[in-house]
């Protein structure tokens, strides 16, 4: 997760050539909207999963964008283009799935509420 921040967070900050990146909208959100939901997906949730604060629920975000860009932006780019996203996906809902770890402040606090 902290790959995604490294790779494609960093650049949501970094101005190339006086641009910021371009941050695609192929579901025709309001440009904010959809440039909010891919910095905080990009940006806040590796960091927020890699300690294990709400994980499940704050990489729904994420599991949306590297959808997205999978199955509607990259569709009919080559494989070797389409593979980033597709990966994403996968490890992101295989970490959906199985849930925070034991080491993680969800699980600490799953156990001091309800135990």
């Amino acid at each position: 997760m902290l790959e995604l921040f490294r790779v494609h967070g960093m650049k949501k900050f970094r101005v190339q050539h006086g641009e910021k990146e371009h941050v695609p909208n192929p579901l025709g959100l309001p440009d904010k909207l959809n440039g909010l939901v891919a910095t905080f997906s990009d940006t806040i949730v590796p960091f927020l999963v890699a300690i294990g604060i709400g994980t499940r629920l704050f990489l729904l975000p994420s599991i949306g964008v590297t959808a997205i860009g999978y199955y509607v932006v990259h569709r009919k780019d080559s494989f070797e283009i389409r593979d980033v996203p597709y990966m994403y996906t996968l490890a992101m809902l295989f970490l959906w799935v199985i849930g925070p770890g034991t080491i993680s402040i969800d699980h600490y606090l799953f156990n001091t509420l309800f135990n």
